[in-house]
Formats: C-alpha cells, structure tokens, sequence
C-alpha cells in the first residue's frame, strides 16, 4: 500500500477516534506530529499530496466531521500542553543563558516567568 492510501486509511481511523473536528484536523496536519508531516517529510512530497485524489477524500472526511460536531462547537480541539512562539533570536539567547545562570531547563525557566506574571494579574484582580 502506497504513503497516500495508508494516509487515507490512517484518516479514516482518526475521524472515528477524535472527538471533534479540530482534534482530527491537528491529528492529520500538525506541523510537527500530524499523520502529514509524518508521512511527507519534505514539502514538495506535500505540495504533491495535496494534488491527490485521497487528499481530496481526507478533506471530505474532515468536512463530515465539522458536519458531525458542528462548526463552532467543534472547533475547540484539546489541549495539548504545547505552546509553540517565535522569538527573536537574541531574546532566544538571552533565556538559554539565564536559564543557564539559574541552573534549570529552558521550558523550566520560561513556566516560572508566566507563572510569576499570570499570578500577579490575578492578585489585582482579587
């Protein structure tokens, strides 16, 4: 069986496992862990996919699942954990090296940071 079948089987399998719509669309098109991505490492084995009669059918499915769970209800997918930012490359710096400093992890350090904030804004909300 061929990457585009098995990727169509896959789709087929999801669309019966996830919840919502939005849960079966990040299954198949994260950019880092989708059944895509996964599938087609490079983009133009992508691009090529998304000309494809089981590309066609996956977007199918996933319009049946938003017919399913409804549109706005079903666009909420669930969390993850994972929150993916951009940072200049200095500032990515500048974090790796306090983190350093302070002998913790990377993620670790950032957590700390919005913790600390998130809980002063709620203090002045109180």
């Amino acid at each position: 069986m061929d990457k585009e079948k098995a990727l169509l089987d896959r789709a087929r399998q999801l669309s019966t496992e996830c919840e919502t719509w939005a849960d079966l669309s990040n299954a198949l098109f994260d950019p880092l862990e989708g059944e895509l991505t996964r599938a087609f490492t490079a983009g133009e084995q992508r691009v090529a996919f998304r000309q494809t009669s089981e590309y066609q059918q996956i977007l199918e499915i996933l319009e049946k699942k938003m017919k399913e769970t409804g549109l706005v209800a079903g666009a909420t997918p669930q969390k993850s954990g994972r929150f993916i930012v951009r940072l200049p490359r200095s500032l990515h710096a500048a974090l790796e090296a306090e983190a350093k400093e302070e002998g913790t992890s990377l993620n670790q350090l950032v957590l700390a940071k919005l913790a600390v904030r998130l809980d002063s804004l709620c203090k002045k909300g109180s």
